[in-house]
């Protein structure tokens, strides 16, 4: 099967990058007799449209089209479509550029899998780019993946499908516009194939261009809202069974919720632009009636859409820089729920606990022989709690006979003149707790663990919330102790320290007990004296 593939350039003031992208097409590795090249001249007023007709003379399959300035790639992009003779619609920016072999290795997938989207690895030039869409596998459904966190059209279509299901760029505005016309692709595609292994396309974004970026615009709360208001709308107009149409909105709108709101909050807006948003989000998710879908959602998510649907914009942003921060959620009759008080009292009506995103960690720093017994001494940290009220406890655990012990932990540290060293990145980021425990003899005989191996684990009780973790060693990675028992003075134990392969602290038990002399009768003293006085 021989395919042919239309790429699609949108141009406006490109001249200084419009050549690199041009070659980095035609020296592609495939046949140029399956090339088409389409490039729209968006009104430019530098040398671009010169540069286009150059190339436009020298390779047959080159096409150029010139238009008045539309303010978006949208127009350019639609036109592309209209014109397009292949089999497949690469959409290529100006500034940006492919690699050698990007097409022979999309085609490869489309051979493969007969994807209706191909999605080729991104490198970045001077900014980020996607990276989640490739921990798919090489071949997935859109349902039920996390392809809604790539949104740009920088990938390949069938020109079947988006014909055949009228999908098309908006054209009254420039921001966001890719939203509508991806959603709508993924949602009627049979299956998106990517490409992992080999940099495809790269993204730019080119310093010394001397045209102002449309996303580097100052926009109003009424052009952010577009993307919403049209992406929805192209939700809801699909023409799919009810469940993939719900399956869709939950998609997109896991992406709003986790992108961008945080935008939202964070851009420079004018407070009146912020509230124009939030209030037409608040009035949007109504509209879409998002509680069919609420099940599908975890619970920083519902919590999210509980705080737009009920609360005020000042609500939101409370909750969001508060859960920036460590210690920013309490502990209520055993759930977590966030301290900003809004978000407490919706997440408490409908016990939206955080109880499992909460992560307990610890580390012990320095191990000692002391008279009492062996000194541990370390940090630990929540992720979410404020623990200051927390109660610490050490288990110890014997990994052959799974008998368990605990000993009450102190907070602070065993000599405050010798301060615990702490991992400055934890220091920076965390709310620590020192701790220390000196470990008697005689917790490790209770565990009778006298030649094998122990694990350490750090339990934290919060009023009736406990977490448990495993002690992370930052000590030497070896380190020796003999202990005494508590029962029998000659009954000794060699404690080794020692790291596990995922960094844990275990300890190797060895009983070094010296045995008494065997006590002989007096007979046999008597034969053995005589054996020395005939050696002699």
């Amino acid at each position: 099967m021989k395919l042919k593939y239309t790429i699609a350039i949108p141009v406006y003031n490109d001249e200084s990058t419009i050549r690199q992208c041009l070659d980095s097409i035609i020296n592609q590795t495939i046949d140029n007799d399956k090339l088409e090249i389409i490039c729209v001249n968006d009104g430019s007023t530098d040398q671009s449209p010169a540069i286009l007709e150059e190339y436009s003379n020298t390779y047959s399959f080159v096409r150029v089209v010139h238009q008045e300035n539309s303010g978006s790639p949208s127009g350019p992009r639609n036109k592309a479509i209209e014109l397009a003779t292949g089999d497949y619609i690469f959409f290529v920016d100006g500034d940006d550029y492919l690699g050698e072999e990007a097409l022979e290795r999309m085609e490869e997938k489309i051979l493969q899998y007969d994807s209706d989207i191909v999605v080729g690895k991104y490198v970045g030039i001077n900014r980020g780019v996607p990276q989640a869409i490739f921990r798919n596998p090489d071949n997935f459904s859109f349902y039920g993946s996390n392809a809604m966190y790539t949104v740009s059209v920088q990938k390949l279509f069938r020109v079947s499908l988006l014909r055949e299901h009228n999908i098309r760029f908006p054209e009254h505005y420039s921001l966001g516009e890719d939203q509508p016309f991806i959603i709508q692709a993924y949602a009627y595609s049979n299956s998106i194939s990517v490409v992992k292994d080999y940099p495809c396309y790269y993204l730019t974004n080119n310093l010394t261009v001397g045209r102002e970026q449309l996303t580097k615009k100052p926009i109003t709360g009424r052009i952010y809202m577009h993307q919403f208001e049209e992406t929805l709308a192209a939700v809801a107009g699909l023409n799919l069974p009810k469940e993939k149409k719900l399956r869709t909105y939950y998609q997109y709108l896991t992406r709003v919720l986790n992108i961008e709101l945080r935008t939202t909050i964070t851009r420079s807006f004018q407070m009146e632009d912020k509230q124009f948003i939030f209030d037409s989000l608040k009035a949007l998710i109504k509209k879409h009636e998002f509680l069919d879908i609420y099940a599908n959602f975890n619970t920083r998510e519902k919590l999210l859409l509980r705080i737009i649907e009920q609360g005020k914009l000042e609500d939101l942003i409370n909750f969001w820089y508060a859960e920036r921060h460590p210690g920013n959620m309490q502990v209520f009759h055993g759930l977590i729920y966030p301290k900003a008080e809004k978000a407490y009292e919706l997440a408490k009506a409908e016990t939206l606990s955080f109880h499992r995103s909460n992560k307990l960690a610890a580390a012990v720093t320095r191990i000692q022989k002391k008279a009492e017994g062996l000194l541990v001494e370390g940090y630990s940290y929540h992720s979410l709690v404020d623990a200051s009220e927390e109660q610490l406890f050490l288990k110890l655990s014997d990994r052959d006979s799974e008998r368990v012990t605990s000993l009450a932990v102190q907070k602070g540290a065993y000599d405050t003149d010798s301060p615990i060293p702490v991992n400055p990145e934890v220091m920076q980021e965390q709310i620590i707790s020192m701790f220390h425990v000196v470990i008697p003899a005689s917790a490790l005989e209770r565990l009778d663990a006298e030649n094998d191996i122990v694990d350490l684990h750090l339990v934290s009780r919060i009023e009736n919330y406990t977490a448990i973790a495993r002690i992370i060693g930052e000590t030497p990675q070896h380190s020796t102790a003999k202990l005494t028992s508590s029962k029998q003075k000659n009954h000794l134990l060699n404690v080794t320290t020692y790291n596990t392969k995922h960094g844990n602290l275990s300890f190797k038990l060895k009983d070094t007990t010296k045995k008494k002399p065997k006590q002989l009768s007096k007979k046999q003293r008597a034969v053995n004296k005589v054996k020395r006085m005939l050696r002699a």
